[in-house]
């Protein structure tokens, strides 16, 4: 396999939402087409799609393929990067081998579909077994027969996601059709700090992707090399220019990262699952969808407040 990590590094790779209409309940497929399009003339070097942002466990395969085909036809040339999972929570021995064919089953459509690499969602239930850690390494081993590289998953376990030990990682990370990781450990500094450093010493090939949307310009200056955030959806041109300030050493950074920040801090709050329909209220604002479209069927509506913060932020950086 050839060095697929090159390929992604400096990039900003938007996490983006599917897009749902709140009077039908259903994805409004003019307005993602709209979204694409907007987010086509921005400076992003690829997207993801069927992650925990555009809610891909809970598509229908049907509506997988859409979202696929739509951003894979408007990003030419750029990078699809699809979350690939199974959205079961209940495993015992006998249906572990259902779960790992979900899985697969899944990344192989998104082959088809024409997606550059996986994201592997971290398979939280394997952990309860026994053999826990053997399952998890199974997990990833057998995706390499879909034929697609594939970035690792930690994401903190509040969101579902699974803490792994540095032992796994060093297992995981021996598999060579395994490019790199997104770290999402929103919560802990010293996590994120520790894990960069491990990745960073004992797999400096290894591509480390920030997922730290509250630690954005933090997790660069500990070793980050790119970007695969939800708040890449909104301002992206905001947090290019944030990545090549650093990566080019400008003396901008600390202001631009400083600007990054106010955003993340108005879209990324408590109760964390509503930041989905935060993204959208901003893009709305803006114009980019309309405000019927601020809808995540799965996650905990969004507030007045919410809406007045969003507004304010966006207004001091000069959108509004």
């Amino acid at each position: 396999m050839r060095a697929y990590e090159h390929e992604l590094k400096e990039g900003l790779y938007p996490a983006v939402p599917t897009i749902y209409n709140r009077e039908t309940k259903a994805i409004d497929k003019e307005i993602n087409r709209r979204f694409a399009i907007y987010l086509r003339e921005r400076p992003v070097d690829g997207v993801a799609v069927w992650v925990h942002t555009g809610r891909g466990l809970f598509l229908t395969k049907k509506e997988r393929s859409f979202i696929l085909r739509l951003w894979k036809e408007n990003l030419p040339g750029k990078a699809i990067i699809a979350g690939v999972g199974s959205k079961r929570r209940k495993l015992n021995l006998d249906n572990i081998n259902v779960y790992m064919d979900e899985v697969k089953s899944m990344a192989e459509e998104a082959k088809a579909e024409g997606a550059d690499y996986l994201l592997a969602f971290p398979p939280t239930p394997l952990r309860k077994f026994v053999r826990g850690d053997d399952l998890i390494v199974r997990y990833h081993e057998e995706l390499e027969e879909v034929g697609l590289p594939v970035i690792l998953f930690y994401l903190y376990e509040e969101a579902g996601g699974l803490s792994y030990s540095n032992e796994i990682l060093k297992r995981l990370f021996s598999l060579d059709h395994v490019v790199g990781i997104k770290l999402a450990t929103l919560y802990s500094v010293t996590k994120m700090q520790d894990l960069s450093r491990f990745i960073r010493e004992e797999f400096p090939e290894k591509i480390l992707i920030t997922g730290e949307d509250r630690m954005f310009g933090y997790s660069l200056i500990r070793g980050c090399q790119a970007a695969l955030v939800g708040l890449g959806s909104v301002l992206p041109d905001l947090q290019k220019e944030m990545l090549e300030s650093y990566f080019r050493n400008k003396p901008s950074f600390i202001s631009l990262m400083k600007m990054v920040d106010l955003l993340a801090e108005a879209l990324f709050t408590e109760p964390m699952e509503g930041y989905i329909e935060r993204i959208e209220e901003a893009l709305s604002i803006m114009k980019i969808i309309p405000e019927n479209c601020v809808y995540d069927p799965y996650g905990p509506g969004i507030t007045n407040a919410d809406k007045e913060r969003i507004h304010k932020t966006l207004k001091q950086l000069g959108v509004l």
